[in-house]
């Protein structure tokens, strides 16, 4: 006796069949739920003979679940031979399986589904079987499949694992996971019927989301078998990072010879943090090793750790031009994410290295030209509701050119926002003048040295390094004079504190200067002081003008709008407090020197000089406004035109200096023209006073505005085919890195930028003049072709600037590379066919001539 729950209808109603000398007949809710059950039992001749309700003694039914099912065309039942039989977009579905086509047949003895397609008016076969199994889904020519072991064999498979597809002639499932193939290939072009490309597998086993082994395997291009082949191999498809092998890459230099660049190995450690180990090995002996990092955390932090290490040789043992050098790097850069702590942060941007490394490891032109190198490591913390913070920091700077290095380490520093200490909180009304007066703090501690690169881990703490300990007290009052007219009167007082003085000694001796003093340093705390004071009166008024056009001209009024601004400052002379000075006797005369001479923090012993200035500027700001003819609806009549965004003069006068009173005269103006698309810029220095045959300036007024002793004149402009829009709508969806991908759908973009400077310190020199365009842009010569350009001129010296084009044609899933900078000292091109899929990277025919591997 064999049970088959199926549903015959939409509506709820169910029945179960009984194969052989029993009916059951069960009703199936609108739930889907069974109810009450009748048994009908047949006598030799086929006639019922009894009926029970709710045998519950009957035997279990071979399914765990109903098999659901139905056909577009039709349904046919078989009961002689237990067979169901759909035609027309036949489903099917039990449990998490679902198996669509349009001829299906149901074993329901054997627990077997067969499906195929079925051939069109031309033989061709449509509606062929595409199954699915929880996340396993494929499309076949004819499927064979066991609802009980849930295996089966498939003819003309094609499944998608990872980037990838899987294609084979005969498949069998071994479970939900495992797959075997015969006379299959593996691809990553989605094109089923002819892909461009693949990898022709006599054999393969596929364990679902984890890896694909293949037996002897060859490369097939556009249906043509190439004489590339492996014997056996493996591909990773699991969709989460694994560890693997980083494949080489080759190349050859005159200085290191033949050599293989970047293998080594990917480790993956979990889901916020993975590392790469690789190498490089020269045919010369030189050697390279670099360890990466990347580390993430979801709205904490996020960064990456770099350190390399090499040793590099250049020519041969006892030859004249032979060279070693031992090199290392450390690159770190940290960033904390705004939302993580709102009272605390943390950064760190680190770029070290040994002298020589850019030079030998370095592979692009930037990286070798950098000489310079900063690093930056700081912390940060705030109370709430309070003024105070406390932050510390580790900075560092080097020049590769001559090897010095400076460090500091730690600078902690400790501040105070301003306070109005007789302003009572939650006062309202008008302020006194003494509400306005402000305090705030702030102290410093820094430890710091200046050395060579080969002298750091050789110094002092006490001999070599240099620190000391500063603080500050401000106090300022704000309050207005008249309207426009600000007074601001502050004292400062600064506090030092030194670990240690120093000691001038003259030592005579027989030599013609008749001896020579020596500086020794003197342990001990030494506080000393000093303060100032100053005031300042500021004017910054803001005038405007208008003139309106007769009623009905398309421009209805240009306004002019100047902002001036004049200030004065003053610092009386103080004197000092405290006498931080001591002489040496050099046999003839007494030298006075100061005792805090060279340390990280000094009073001012001057005694100090009255001092002040008067600021000068002046500020205009055209517009022009104008119907607009495009407004239908009335909610836009009118627009605005920016003439002239800025035009600014300013200059400073000291009324205390002995001569030449006037500072330069700066300007600078900006604006924008051609609905805003052009940008143009001007700013330039103008000396007042004249100058001598010997160049040198006097205290003498040129004459007129003065002498322009530099100048420059830029702008830039672009343009493209949808006028930006492409890149405001795809710019997110890149990260922000816009300009770094080929954008097929904009037909052509290109910038200019002109750029002329001029300068001519003296009148009895001839000006120097130089004048740059430079140029860039893409060009889609079709929807698969595109051709980008970078290049410029220089118009003084009749010659082309660095010049480079890359050419991209898309192959649907390859893709074709061109570049080439073809003159100048980095000629070099690169030409590149490689799969688009990450996963097949590594499958690409490379040709290039670079200029880092052939320099010297």
């Amino acid at each position: 006796m064999i049970a088959l729950p199926i549903i015959l209808s939409s509506n709820g109603l169910a029945s179960e069949i009984i194969f052989g000398q029993n009916l059951f007949i069960t009703a199936i809710d609108t739930t889907g739920q069974p109810g009450d059950s009748i048994r009908i039992v047949y006598d030799s001749a086929g006639i019922p003979i009894d009926t029970i309700r709710n045998d519950s003694a009957q035997s279990k039914p071979l399914f765990d679940d109903l098999v659901k099912y139905d056909a577009d065309d039709s349904v046919r039942f078989s009961i002689q031979e237990k067979k169901v039989y759909l035609y027309g977009n036949g489903f099917v579905k039990y449990l998490t399986t679902e198996l669509r086509a349009d001829y299906i047949e149901l074993d329901m003895d054997k627990k077997l589904a067969m499906a195929t397609g079925v051939p069109d008016s031309v033989g061709k076969l449509k509606g062929t079987p595409k199954f699915k199994d929880g996340g396993q889904e494929f499309e076949s020519t004819e499927l064979h499949y066991n609802f009980d072991t849930k295996k089966g064999y498939v003819t003309e498979i094609i499944t998608q694992e990872g980037e990838g597809y899987i294609q084979g002639k005969t498949t069998k499932k071994m479970s939900d996971s495992v797959y075997c193939v015969k006379h299959g290939m593996y691809t990553t072009c989605d094109e089923h019927d002819h892909p461009h490309f693949g990898l022709n597998m006599s054999k393969a086993k596929m364990i679902k989301d984890k890896k694909i082994f293949v037996g002897f395997t060859n490369l097939e291009l556009e249906g043509i078998p190439l004489p590339i082949f492996i014997p056996f191999g493996f591909f990773p498809i699991t969709k989460k990072a694994t560890s693997g092998i980083i494949m080489p890459t080759y190349g050859e230099e005159r200085m290191r010879g033949f050599n293989l660049r970047g293998g080594g190995y990917y480790i993956y450690i979990n889901d916020y943090i993975d590392m790469n180990i690789t190498g490089d090995i020269y045919t010369n002996g030189s050697w390279g090793l670099q360890y990466a990092t990347q580390y993430r955390k979801r709205y904490k932090f996020n960064g990456n750790l770099n350190f390399t290490i090499s040793k590099n040789y250049v020519s041969e043992k006892g030859l004249p031009d032979y060279q070693e050098s031992s090199d290392w790097s450390v690159r770190w850069t940290h960033t904390q994410d705004g939302k993580a702590n709102p009272y605390s942060s943390f950064s760190a941007s680190v770029d070290m290295s040994s002298a020589n490394n850019n030079y030998y490891n370095a592979n692009t032109v930037d990286g070798i030209a950098n000489q310079r190198k900063q690093s930056s490591i700081s912390w940060s913390k705030k109370w709430p509701e309070s003024p105070f913070s406390l932050s510390g920091s580790f900075n560092h700077s080097q020049n590769s050119r001559d090897t010095s290095i400076a460090i500091t380490l730690p600078n902690l520093s400790l501040r105070m926002t301003q306070i109005y200490p007789f302003r009572k909180k939650g006062k309202s009304g008008e302020m006194k003048w003494y509400d306005n007066i402000g305090v705030s703090y702030s102290a410093e501690l820094r430890n710091s040295i200046q050395t060579k690169e080969d002298k750091l881990f050789k110094s002092s703490f006490e001999r070599d390094w240099s620190n000391g300990f500063k603080h500050n007290i401000p106090i300022s009052l704000q309050f207005k004079i008249a309207k426009d007219v600000t007074f601001t009167p502050s004292l400062n007082y600064n506090g030092y504190l030194n670990l240690k003085t120093i000691e001038k000694i003259w030592i005579p001796d027989t030599s013609a200067n008749g001896g020579q003093f020596i500086t020794r340093d003197v342990p001990g705390l030494n506080y000393s002081h000093d303060y100032s004071a100053s005031g300042s009166i500021g004017y910054t008024p803001t005038i405007y003008g208008m003139f309106m056009f007769k009623p009905g001209c398309k421009v209805v009024a240009i306004r002019h709008m100047i902002r001036p601004s004049i200030s004065a400052s003053y610092t009386p002379a103080i004197k000092p407090l405290g006498n931080y000075k001591k002489s040496y006797f050099d046999g003839e005369k007494e030298v006075e020197y100061d005792i805090h001479e060279g340390l990280t923090y000094r009073p001012n012993t001057t005694g100090g000089k009255q001092s002040g200035s008067i600021s000068f500027s002046l500020d205009n700001n055209v517009e022009m406004k104008v119907r607009n003819d495009k407004d239908t609806t009335g909610d836009e009549e009118f627009k605005k035109v920016k003439l002239l965004e800025s035009f600014r003069l300013s200059t400073s006068y000291n009324p205390f200096a002995d001569s030449m009173n006037f500072s330069n005269i700066s300007i600078s103006a900006r604006t924008k023209i051609l609905n805003n698309k052009v940008d143009l810029n001007f700013s330039g220095t103008i000396d007042p006073y004249a100058i001598d045959t010997n160049n040198v300036r006097y205290n003498k007024y040129h004459g007129k505005l003065g002498r322009l002793t530099n100048a420059t004149i830029s702008t830039n402009f672009s343009f493209s085919a949808d006028n930006g829009q492409n890149k405001e709508k795809k710019n997110d969806l890149v990260g922000g890195f816009y300009d770094d991908y080929v954008d097929f759908d904009v037909p052509w973009n290109i910038s200019i930028s002109y750029n002329l400077t001029y300068s001519k310190p003296s009148p009895y020199k001839s000006p120097t003049i130089s004048q740059i365009i430079n140029f860039s842009g893409d060009l889609s010569l079709t929807p698969k072709w595109k051709l980008t350009f970078q290049s410029g001129y220089d118009i003084k010296n009749k010659e082309v600037t660095s010049t480079s084009f890359s050419v991209t044609r898309d192959l649907h899933c390859w893709e074709m590379t061109f570049n080439c900078m073809p003159f100048g000292q980095h000629q070099s091109y690169n030409f590149e066919i490689h799969v688009r899929s990450s996963l097949l990277r590594d499958l690409k025919l490379t040709k290039r001539d670079s200029w880092y591997d052939r320099r010297l």
